[in-house]
């Protein structure tokens, strides 16, 4: 095919070719369904940011490009890259929310990445240039999709390890604390008590593989609570 004509297609830019009112509808819809499409994939992976969240970081980018773009035809200024400029900046400390950090436990980087990298789509999708926004849009779901394909591929074929975590459920706060970590992670457990362990010590047993990133950070994050008396794995 020629390159020429892949380059219309590609680079195609919806103001050219469609009224106003059509053009920065469909702009913004563009915006909404590539939010959709990556807050989805971090909502399945139990992240804090989901859906919605990216949905409107894509949405709202879109719409301060398309506020740049009206303003500019109102001549209220002459240079129309200060508002999509800001946008960069801002959400920068968007993404840093969603960085949390735990002694030597970082997580939510490629969360706050995704956010980054969505608002720049909305900034493509502002721009009017629709294929482009919806190709980086497969791009960003990719990137993020295939890491937990993989995991989820190679996970069977990894040794799974029974942990047992004793919880000090004495005035019933260790339970519901360590019981939220576990719910955020997405991890079942049986519970158990044992009378050689006092009548205010739970055990909860869970199944892990111990070479999985995430798992090793549950477990780390579960170390570092108060309410966990000891944790340990079957041997």
């Amino acid at each position: 095919m020629d390159t020429e004509l892949l380059n219309r297609i590609f680079l195609i830019n919806l103001f050219e070719y469609m009224d106003p009112v059509y053009s920065y509808f469909l702009c913004s819809l563009g915006a909404i369904f590539a939010g959709t499409v990556v807050g989805k994939e971090r909502e399945k992976a139990q992240k804090a940011a989901g859906l919605r969240t990216f949905a409107m970081v894509a949405l709202g980018s879109c719409v301060f490009t398309l506020t740049a773009r009206l303003v500019l035809h109102q001549h209220v200024f002459l240079d129309g890259a200060r508002i999509p400029a800001q946008i960069v900046s801002g959400v920068g400390f968007l993404g840093a929310g969603a960085v949390f950090r735990s002694g030597r436990i970082v997580s939510g980087l490629t969360t706050a990445a995704g956010i980054w990298a969505t608002a720049a789509v909305g900034l493509v999708f502002g721009l009017g240039f629709f294929m482009f926004g919806l190709s980086i849009t497969f791009m960003i779901f990719v990137l993020l999709w295939i890491h937990s394909y993989m995991d989820k591929r190679n996970l069977d074929a990894r040794l799974s390890i029974n942990y047992f975590i004793h919880v000090d459920a004495l005035d019933g706060k260790g339970s519901i604390l360590v019981g939220e970590i576990v719910r955020d992670w997405g991890h079942r457990v049986d519970i158990e008590t044992s009378p050689a362990l006092g009548p205010n010590v739970e055990v909860w047993k869970i199944k892990l593989s111990p070479l999985h990133r995430p798992h090793q950070r549950f477990l780390s994050e579960l170390a570092i609570q108060p309410y966990v008396i000891k944790l340990e794995k079957e041997s």
